[in-house]
């Protein structure tokens, strides 16, 4: 997705003071939210984003956000 999507999250994220996971590809940055985690990869023109959570009620306000998933567990 275009990177700009991403904007609407950065006020409740919290990166995490990890290094970059494979650096070649953009580097994925880890963020960090109540009961959700999330892995970021983006350049100036494309964004992959990835989240995780133990309990599924934690991804269900990210549909509000109507990216294009290409797969959704909540």
């Amino acid at each position: 997705m275009p990177a700009e999507r991403l904007e609407p999250l950065w006020s409740s994220l919290r990166p995490l003071p990890l290094r970059p996971y494979m650096p070649a590809y953009g580097g994925h940055l880890f963020y960090a939210a109540p009961g959700l985690l999330a892995s970021i990869s983006a350049d100036e023109n494309e964004a992959d984003a990835a989240f995780g959570t133990r309990h599924r009620e934690s991804l269900a306000p990210l549909k509000a956000y109507d990216f294009p998933w290409s797969r959704f567990d909540a």
